[in-house]
């Protein structure tokens, strides 16, 4: 079954994604008090220079069948490129099913490369993928998650069918009712995570696509930012615990003077790269994806 092929087809973003607008806004707001001058001038070239980032979500390590401690998957994989001279950017999401040949493995899921060859794997797949070059990377841990979404103080969304599925080995348990409601962390997590759906992950990115949008307008509140900025303790903590990144503070601080004016629903295009069901994997469709990519390169 083919899905998501015609370039003007705008799936959601994953959970992940979340995390990281936070982390961006938190380490941008961070640095508007911290930095000097010689941190404006690397700030001033980012907001330059058209930038490409790998936004990589991961999940909790695994043992595998010998026991050894794996390095975790890659849960979520977003291509974030930014363009700041021409006033737009463009998120990309590659579906973590993705199928793929990866060296000395042979043909895999693409969250797979992670647990091989770790980051720099997983980046030369992507750009291979994609066709563009990665110039910086951003990974959050997914337990920051629920709290991010509670400092904030709960995102209000609409609840579109009952949820309910509990995973007793991880500990974890959703359970909603459909309607219009403020979600606590854990709460939150589970309306991004559920994926007893017919067509599983797909539906679920869209949920995390009206997450998302809920989260952007809540961050856009005076109150919002007033309570985070109360809480940088948390956030230096969650900060350190849960991101990694090769983002300078002057690019970060880039990004957030980019995004916190950008019109999002006009200069922001989301998209998941094309491709089509093949059993349990993604078979991307590169044809398209190089269409859908032209204007980015």
């Amino acid at each position: 079954m083919q899905l998501f092929s015609d370039p003007k087809a705008r799936p959601g973003l994953a959970q992940k994604l979340v995390v990281t607008a936070v982390a961006v806004i938190f380490f941008g707001q961070l640095t508007l008090y911290l930095t000097s001058r010689r941190w404006l001038n690397g700030t001033e070239k980012f907001l330059r220079t058209p930038t490409n980032i790998l936004l990589l979500g991961v999940d909790a390590p695994n043992y595998n069948e010998q026991g050894e401690l794996e390095r975790p998957r890659t849960d979520t994989m977003l291509f974030l490129a930014v363009r700041p001279e021409q006033g737009r950017a463009a998120l990309f999401s590659i579906p973590r099913d993705s199928l793929i040949e990866i060296p000395g493995v042979g043909m895999e899921r693409l969250n797979m490369a992670h647990v091989h060859g770790g980051y720099e794997l997983t980046k030369s797949l992507v750009e291979k993928i994609m066709e563009m070059p990665v110039d910086r990377y951003l990974m959050v841990d997914f337990q920051s998650f629920g709290e991010i979404v509670d400092l904030v103080g709960g995102v209000e969304v609409t609840v579109d069918k009952r949820m309910l599925y509990e995973d007793r080995s991880a500990g974890f348990r959703i359970d909603l009712q459909p309607g219009r409601q403020k979600l606590t962390g854990n709460q939150a997590l589970g309306f991004v995570r559920f994926r007893r759906d017919a067509l599983g992950d797909i539906t679920r990115t869209r949920r995390q696509q009206q997450f998302l949008a809920a989260l952007a307008q809540k961050l856009q509140e005076k109150e919002t930012f007033l309570r985070l900025l109360g809480r940088l303790p948390d956030l230096i903590r969650i900060g350190r615990d849960y991101v990694q990144t090769d983002l300078q503070f002057s690019e970060l601080l880039g990004l957030y003077l980019f995004f916190k004016d950008l019109d999002l629903g006009e200069n922001l295009q989301t998209w998941t790269l094309p491709g089509e069901f093949s059993g349990p994997y993604w078979r991307l469709h590169p044809r398209e994806i190089e269409h859908m990519t032209q204007a980015y390169r």
